[in-house]
């Protein structure tokens, strides 16, 4: 991990970075991080002057062979036509056919990375109940907040202390570096929501959307989550439909509201 991932991940995790510029009292010495190899320079092979072309060809002609003057060609004696045949079909016999050639050994090939299009997180703590990680889609205006507010409020959590935040991925664009996989996505975001809950530990998490299960699961869990609801280290985290999918799909809030149910009889018992 170089040194710009490090600052990146402590900064998602919220830990400040700070580098001082001389060496504090009673600090120890500075040491150089570990920097990438630099690759050799490779020499230019072509001569750059008319004297390193005659240094070259000079060995080269000095040790070839003179050439050995040509003899004339025997020739051909006329053949009989009967005697030509004989040789034909004695050649036919002997004839070895050239065994079959093995088939090469076939090298497997790694799939190639699976590359995954940027993508936004939004993230509501409320208390310490509930952290939800909702898979926001760009460019779709609809009432996301207002939605999570009444799910809230069904179960009872809408005067809870409340904190809200953004996961943006990739954590830095890099236009002349390769796209961001799958798997650098998932073990970023499964490493920020594992020190998430560590730092503000909670009962339960929603994964809301597809991002959200197939990214933020912690790695000790299968993702994707084959169940809805899954026990992780004493924490409730339960899979369930982005706010987005809820709102442009309002006949699965009834199979949503049928699985908070029997997630969280006691807080919808009045329901």
């Amino acid at each position: 991990m170089n040194e710009l991932q490090r600052a990146e991940y402590l900064s998602v995790l919220g830990v400040p970075s700070y580098v001082p510029r001389f060496v504090l009292p009673l600090a120890p010495p500075p040491r150089q991080a570990e920097l990438p190899v630099a690759a050799a320079p490779v020499e230019n092979p072509l001569p750059r002057s008319a004297e390193q072309i005659r240094a070259t060809l000079a060995p080269a002609e000095a040790a070839a062979p003179s050439p050995a003057p040509a003899t004339p060609a025997a020739p051909s004696a006329p053949q009989d036509p009967a005697v030509a045949r004989q040789v034909g079909e004695i050649v036919q016999h002997a004839r070895v056919e050239p065994e079959k050639s093995s088939a090469p050994a076939v090298t497997p090939v790694a799939p190639p990375a699976q590359q995954v299009e940027p993508f936004v997180l939004s993230c509501w703590w409320l208390g310490d109940e509930l952290l939800a990680v909702d898979s926001r889609e760009p460019g779709v205006a609809l009432p996301v907040e207002s939605l999570f507010n009444n799910i809230a409020r069904a179960l009872g959590w809408d005067q809870l202390p409340r904190e809200q935040d953004r996961l943006r991925w990739p954590l830095a664009e890099n236009r002349f570096g390769p796209a961001a996989s799958a798997a650098e996505a998932r073990d970023t975001c499964s490493i920020w929501l594992e020190a998430a809950s560590a730092r503000r530990p909670v009962k339960s998490i929603w994964l809301m959307g597809r991002q959200a299960r197939d990214f933020c699961a912690p790695l000790s869990l299968q993702a994707p989550l084959s169940e809805p609801v899954t026990d992780w280290n004493g924490i409730r985290v339960v899979a369930m439909p982005s706010l987005t999918q809820l709102l442009q799909q309002p006949e699965r809030k009834r199979a949503l509201w049928q699985l908070l149910r029997q997630t969280y009889p006691q807080q919808t018992r009045a329901q």
